[in-house]
């Protein structure tokens, strides 16, 4: 019936009033009760004793004969129901029994008569109250009246007692008129007073009820709400505190997470609940950080996309996704890791980068802002049909688009990718320097391992991949072909056109032994005009192939210089690894080399096989 606070406070203030109400009526109604009773007991003490002293009177003056006169008028007087004098037993001894009306009618008198002592006894039903009262009449030889004179009874022995019963109905009829006024007035009072209590703490109830919202709304982290009231005592001074403390923690938790922000470089999707919404940012930071001193860490580029690929695949539950890595130089792009298909792009992108909208725009590329917006996707039939969506990220690298992450999603995904997205830019941002910085470091090395003139591996990184090549060729049980390739004649041109001719040759003939083997081959500027090529995994026999190959490839090249053109040739040695030199790879380099000069021998423009007899030495 009662709902709410307000309810509660009515019933309860009710109940309250209504249990002080009831025991004001029952204290007032017990001592009008009591006042009546007492007040009758006293009149009545008051009639027994006139009666007792006068009857004694009656007797010394002898006009005892004018008792029942006297009797009857008491009675009358004073409203009685009776007034009988009765006879004890040393009276009728000595006096004989007396009239009926002077024996003990009931048990009362009879109890006063054997005790000597005053009794009452008051009766009470619906209709009457009766009000009886014995007082007994002793002999005694002091005072105004020697009763020993004329009793023959001992001192102090009972010689009767006087008798009376009053009628209170009347009384008790208009105590309770009295109590009926007293109730209806009271009860008036009582519930003035009842309106007039819950009409001045109605704004109190509201206020209690408003400071317990916010604090309920403060523990779910909503700080924004506020306490309102036009109280302006202490009441009120609680409501501004209240709603200053919630001011002064949206305020804090805010300047937090927008310093996190800024820290992070994105926002994190807000809720209603603030210190959520702080503690996930923190969270946040706190992942994002020990993800950027793990990276910072690692060595190579690869170990970062494999950070990276773990955030996406485990971190932010992604089973679609791919990360390609760009090769400015080449103007292409590889796949570093590719989840839930063999492949969601187009293979063009791989051979021309700029194929790829995310990046050559260097913008994000939302499937969902214009369908199927990229025409290399490899999926845009169900990009249209099936919902199937993506979302590109460009990752700059010094500037540059130096990667892309592919999000695949079913549009039903929308609202989740959506929200992961931020988390996966801010990644994306801390893997960026690092990044860079690692592909500087390989760019450094790879400088260091590159001749600046030809382009080719030089000779500190055949030192750098000896032990490793060798050894897994061993353990592959395959053959690694060796071509030492030496330009014939090369000096003359030095000689006769200028070192800068010379190095023109050399690039063009580096260029097509390169365009002449596959990319997983090494081709190394061994030194001078020499160079070493490393075929890897090849059949027996195949190496001797392929220097024939690019033997005939030089031949027929016309380079073109100022003034003219020129043709040039090449000698080249070949052997083969493990099967030349019984596992000892420098000792085929020099075998390659000891053939090469055989070809010289034989008059250049050749290919030697490397074979035993051309090796006399017990050392290389």
């Amino acid at each position: 019936m009662f709902k709410g606070m307000r309810g509660r406070l009515i019933l309860k203030t009710g109940l309250l009033l209504l249990v002080l109400f009831v025991l004001t009526v029952g204290i007032v109604a017990f001592f009008f009760r009591e006042s009546v009773i007492n007040s009758s007991k006293e009149n009545a003490m008051t009639v027994a004793e006139i009666v007792r002293d006068t009857l004694t009177s009656y007797m010394v003056l002898g006009v005892i004969d004018r008792r029942d006169l006297f009797l009857q008028q008491i009675k009358e007087t004073h409203g009685l129901e009776y007034v009988r004098v009765i006879r004890g037993e040393a009276v009728k001894k000595q006096f004989g029994k007396g009239m009926d009306e002077e024996e003990p009618k009931n048990p009362l008198e009879k109890e006063v008569l054997k005790t000597g002592k005053i009794k009452n006894l008051l009766l009470e039903d619906r209709d009457r109250v009766v009000y009886q009262l014995v007082i007994p009449y002793k002999a005694t030889s002091t005072g105004r009246v020697n009763c020993l004179q004329c009793h023959q009874v001992k001192e102090g022995e009972v010689l009767g007692a006087v008798s009376l019963a009053m009628d209170l109905t009347e009384k008790r009829n208009e105590a309770l008129l009295l109590l009926g006024v007293y109730t209806a007035t009271a009860g008036g009072i009582f519930v003035v007073l009842f309106i007039v209590i819950v009409r001045y703490f109605e704004p109190y109830r509201k206020l209690f009820n408003d400071v317990k919202r916010v604090l309920n709304n403060f523990k779910e982290g909503n700080f924004r709400d506020t306490v309102e009231t036009e109280l302006d005592d202490e009441a009120g001074e609680i409501a501004e505190v209240v709603n200053r403390v919630g001011e002064q923690l949206n305020s804090m938790l805010n300047r937090i997470r927008e310093k996190v922000s800024m820290l992070i470089g994105y926002n994190v999707m807000e809720t209603e609940n603030a210190l959520k919404d702080t503690e996930k940012i923190v969270d946040e930071l706190v992942k994002i950080s020990h993800f950027k001193r793990t990276i910072e860490q690692d060595i190579k580029k690869a170990d970062i996309y494999e950070r990276i690929e773990t955030v996406l695949a485990d971190y932010m539950s992604l089973d679609k996704f791919s990360i390609y890595e760009v090769d400015e130089r080449k103007n292409s792009m590889h796949v570093v890791t590719v989840h839930g298909e063999s492949m969601w792009c187009s293979n063009i992108i791989l051979e021309d980068a700029n194929e790829c909208r995310a990046k050559r725009t260097g913008e994000d590329v939302d499937s969902l802002e214009f369908p199927c917006i990229c025409p290399r996707f490899a999926h845009n039939d169900l990009c249209l049909t099936s919902g199937l969506q993506y979302y590109c990220i460009p990752v700059n690298i010094g500037g540059k688009v130096g990667s892309v992450v592919q999000i695949v999603y079913e549009k039903d995904m929308d609202v989740f990718v959506r929200m992961l997205i931020p988390y996966i830019k801010g990644y994306l941002q801390e893997a960026s320097p690092v990044l860079e910085s690692k592909s500087l470091m390989e760019l450094l090395q790879q400088q260091s391992y590159i001749d600046q003139l030809t382009g080719l591996y030089n000779r500190r990184f055949l030192d750098e991949i000896a032990d490793k090549l060798s050894a897994q060729v061993k353990r592959r049980g395959t053959s690694l072909g060796i071509l030492m390739i030496d330009i014939d004649y090369f000096k003359q041109i030095n000689d006769k056109y200028g070192h800068d001719v010379g190095d023109r040759v050399l690039k063009e003939i580096a260029s097509i032994i390169k365009s002449s083997v596959r990319e997983a081959d090494y081709v190394i500027r061994f030194g001078g005009e020499e160079i070493l090529v490393l075929l890897v995994d090849v059949r027996e026999g195949t190496a001797k192939k392929v220097a024939e190959k690019i033997r005939r490839a030089i031949e027929n090249k016309v380079i073109e210089i100022s003034g003219g053109v020129i043709k040039k040739t090449v000698s080249i040695g070949v052997s083969e690894f493990p099967k030349d030199c019984d596992g000892k790879f420098w000792q085929c380099i020099k075998f390659a080399d000891v053939a090469l000069y055989r070809a010289k021998e034989e008059g250049r423009n050749r290919v030697v096989r490397f074979t035993p007899e051309m090796w006399s030495g017990e050392e290389y």
